[in-house]
């Protein structure tokens, strides 16, 4: 009998084959992460814009009995109707399918499919590739397949209208010369679905083009590696596959000779386990003179605007921390949070600006972010721009120094601020936050905070979860800085 596979599955092999035999056979044991959930949701909402574009449109029903949808489909395609169907499906030698969008056109049908990203990547051709060859197997003609992607140029005017967010990029030519090699992928995956679990060890296809929710089953398949290759910073891709294919997974079983200066200190550090410490140079210090101010910003992407002048995917900030510290050490601390519902943007910049004043040192850790989020504003708001093209003259990067001067094995390779802060102030571990622990949890407390739904007394807490978690991003630099030092904070 032979194994029938929707597209998704099919995707799925086409990423990894031992992906695909657990779609089928363990289901169970996939685990989502919070990056997958918010892709899930993104999707979601750009395909509801997508069908407003056809306020005619006939969305083809219904979700939880697809033999049902595969009849009203050809019911509707029958009545020679011309208008365009969202979620059309069809089905040809057991792979299933729903399409998007299909729209009338003058030489056939029109496929859109849609996707949430920028621009048109590999894995949507195989998508879109996969989707052409069921629909015209089934007997109906496509004239022209597209794929309609998000504009990241477009600024929302505001007003509810979105007719510019997204674009069509044409893709017929691209997916023609696979309509060959999708009979040979579905053989293959029916092949490999009715076997037994393949050996497949762990690699890039694992996160590559998206993160594989069996990946905690994959990895307790695995022997346990006390110190794995991939602590080594910047590990190019191409040699991680070279020690792969020899065999070699442990620190231990690789010279230092070949690694980089920053490689071969965590290297020898994790096998020494040993920690490198070295104070600052005099120069280092002088360059942190004077009044203080550790900086830290949160912001908030929205793949569909919110707020008039602000395009799909910006970093609308939303949240500053500042710790002030004086020349006789004192530390006094301020912060800005905007959970109105309006665009926090100008707010942000005024405030930050009255908050740092025109001397000293400005602190953060990484400073790509900070300067990119202050540089963004200073071209939105040009009458700020000069002041906020002052503060960033001022900005000094912990990180770098962080990098050069310090590290202990419990870092695995990384020297982001969670991963050093723990080795050098367990009290202040960022796993003691419950509610906003990271980044990604503090969007998630902003979107849900600004949400008109959201009950005041779930606002206020997820306010004082957002208040905790910044603060303790200034005064996590504060205490690396006295560390690096030689001080105590």
């Amino acid at each position: 009998m032979s194994i029938r596979l929707s597209k998704s599955k099919l995707i799925a092999f086409r990423q990894c084959p031992k992906r695909l035999w657990l779609e089928v056979h363990r289901p169970d044991l996939k685990v989502y992460d919070d990056s997958a959930q918010r892709r899930f949701d993104a999707g979601d909402d750009v395909g509801e814009m997508a069908r407003k574009q056809y306020p005619d449109g006939i969305l083809v029903g219904p979700d939880d009995n697809l033999a049902e949808a595969l009849r009203n489909t050809q019911a509707l395609l029958a009545s020679n109707i011309q208008k365009p169907l969202f979620e059309a499906t069809y089905q040809a030698d057991g792979l299933l399918i729903r399409a998007d969008l299909l729209l009338p056109a003058s030489n056939g049908w029109h496929l859109v499919e849609v996707k949430s990203a920028t621009s048109v990547k590999e894995y949507h051709l195989e998508d879109v590739a996969i989707q052409h060859w069921v629909i015209n197997r089934a007997g109906l003609h496509l004239g022209q397949t597209s794929v309609q992607v998000i504009d990241s140029s477009w600024t929302y005017p505001g007003g509810l209208d979105y007719s510019g967010l997204m674009k069509r990029e044409p893709v017929s030519d691209a997916i023609a010369p696979m309509q060959e090699l999708v009979t040979d992928w579905l053989d293959s995956a029916r092949t490999i679905a009715a076997g037994t679990e393949p050996d497949i060890n762990m690699g890039d296809q694992c996160s590559a083009p998206f993160s594989c929710s069996f990946q905690t089953y994959c990895q307790s398949k695995c022997a346990p590696v006390e110190f794995p290759i991939s602590w080594l910073p910047n590990l190019h891709r191409v040699r991680r596959q070279r020690y792969e294919a020899a065999g070699v997974v442990d620190l231990r079983e690789i010279s230092g000779d070949d690694l980089t200066d920053r490689q071969r200190r965590v290297w020898k550090a994790t096998i020494d386990r040993q920690t490198y410490f070295e104070p600052l140079s005099e120069n280092e210090r002088n360059e942190l003179a004077g009044v203080r101010y550790y900086v830290d910003f949160e912001t908030m992407r929205f793949t569909i605007p919110i707020w008039a002048g602000t395009r799909p995917y910006q970093q609308v900030p939303f949240q500053w921390s500042c710790h002030v510290e004086q020349l006789d050490g004192a530390l006094s601390h301020t912060m800005f949070l905007d959970l109105s519902g309006n665009d926090p943007s100008r707010a942000f910049a005024e405030s930050l600006i009255a908050a740092l004043g025109s001397e000293g040192p400005i602190i953060v850790y990484n400073q790509g972010f900070e300067k990119g989020i202050m540089g963004a504003l200073a071209a939105r708001y040009p009458d700020l721009a000069p002041s906020l093209l002052a503060l960033l003259e001022r900005v000094v990067d912990l990180m770098p120094l962080a990098i050069a001067h310090y590290y202990h094995p419990s870092m695995q390779g990384s020297w982001s601020i969670k991963t050093v802060l723990p080795a050098i102030a367990p009290e202040l571990d960022y796993a003691n936050l419950e509610d906003v622990s990271d980044g990604l949890g503090a969007q998630e407390a902003f979107r849900e905070a600004i949400h008109s739904d959201t009950p005041p007394h779930r606002r206020a807490g997820l306010e004082a979860a957002l208040r905790e978690y910044c603060a303790r991003d200034t005064l996590a630099m504060v205490r690396v800085l006295h560390f690096l030092i030689g001080e105590t904070a």
